[in-house]
């Protein structure tokens, strides 16, 4: 099914909640045809370094599969910002889970009371959540381990996750500061993974604190990233230090925080009054969502094959993602800026798995799919 967008009108295409991958049926090639109102002369799209243009984006988890987080969850699905193409999106974050709890090998998932549960978990995946790799056992030690068996303790909590939730995980936070989680998560084909202080030998980014130039981000299959980590959800915890700094000037753009929770009533007001200083201080410039999201973003942009070719007063935009390294995306999200002197009439999508959506004053494209299930 083609869909095709006119003038300022903005069709989302219904899309199957597990569209597959672009190896997958469907296709590794997406194509996009621009028409202009007349013969744009030269006319070329380049890939933003935010999705959707943004010039902002903030990463958020909560660690040990919280209780807590169904609650701020809750806050940030009601949360919007604006894609630059007229759709709403709300704001979305991290859960970092383990496989079961190390004194009583009680399983996580379905632990009534103790952790967000499975079955809690799905309809906040469906909205934007991502499910992270943060070791089947927290500790090495205790009543059940692996012992400093990372590798293992990877492995079973991705098979977990993908037997229990039809979920395929794409990225770690490394538990406690323990070596070794990195380079383990790396092997098993993660795309990144994140700590305050630990990477093994991957160089960090950024490299002395949390606030990051999300284009510094390497080109390379597995990234590093560190980020801040806050349990004082007062008024006057570091997360109130990095969203005033980031958007006060362009010293960083990006920034990754984690926490262990919400867990208190004063806590959870306080959280969300963080969540509204940042719509307040961000209008429609900030991206707030997973870490995994943020990063197949940037994968994508570094390693998509995209050609521009113009005949008449079409420009056809083609996407290649059959040598993308990382092939286990949720996100195959790319947004497109097209320059030209010609006014955009009409863009089209040559694939029905892709929601597409354009703004003819901006001149930005967003196409969007993302998997949610895997066999």
């Amino acid at each position: 099914m083609t869909v095709i967008l006119k003038g300022r009108n903005i069709i989302n295409i219904p899309r199957p909640i597990d569209p597959g991958n672009p190896g997958e049926p469907g296709g590794s090639v997406v194509k996009i045809t621009v028409t202009f109102a007349g013969a744009p002369g030269i006319a070329n799209s380049t890939i933003p370094t935010f999705k959707f243009n943004k010039s902002k984006g903030i990463a958020l988890e909560f660690d040990d599969a919280a209780i807590s987080a169904v609650d701020a969850f809750e806050k940030l699905q009601s949360t919007f910002y604006n894609d630059g193409c007229g759709n709403q999106r709300n704001y979305a974050m991290g859960l970092a889970v383990n496989g079961r709890n190390q004194f009583n090998d009680a399983e996580i998932g379905d632990y009534p009371g103790q952790n967000a549960s499975y079955v809690q978990r799905m309809p906040m995946i469906l909205k934007g959540l991502d499910i992270m790799n943060h070791s089947y056992y927290h500790e090495p030690e205790g009543n059940f381990n692996y012992g400093s068996d990372r590798d293992r303790n990877i492995k079973e909590l991705d098979d977990m996750i993908l037997e229990k939730e039809k979920y395929k995980m794409n990225c770690l936070v490394v538990p406690t500061s323990w070596a070794g989680f990195h380079t383990a998560a790396a092997n098993y084909g993660y795309i990144g993974g994140s700590s305050e202080g630990v990477f093994d030998t991957f160089p960090p980014t950024p490299e002395y604190n949390p606030k990051a130039k999300l284009e510094n981000i390497p080109k390379a299959p597995y990234v590093a990233i560190k980020r801040g980590f806050t349990d004082n959800w007062t008024m006057s915890g570091s997360q109130w230090e990095l969203i005033n700094e980031l958007f006060a000037g362009n010293e960083f753009n990006f920034f990754e925080i984690g926490t262990h929770g919400i867990n208190q009533a004063s806590q959870k007001t306080n959280f969300n009054a963080w969540i509204d200083s940042v719509v307040t201080k961000a209008g429609n410039s900030v991206m707030f969502g997973s870490l995994r999201e943020f990063l197949e973003y940037t994968h994508l942009r570094n390693y998509v094959n995209k050609t521009d070719k113009i005949s008449g007063n079409q420009m056809v935009v083609t996407l290649d993602y059959t040598n993308v390294p990382n092939q286990n995306l949720s996100w195959h999200d790319l947004s497109l800026v097209i320059s030209s002197s010609a006014a955009i009439s009409s863009v089209k999508i040559d694939r029905s798995d892709f929601a597409l959506a354009y703004n003819p004053a901006t001149k930005l494209i967003n196409i969007t799919k993302r998997k949610t299930v895997w066999p």
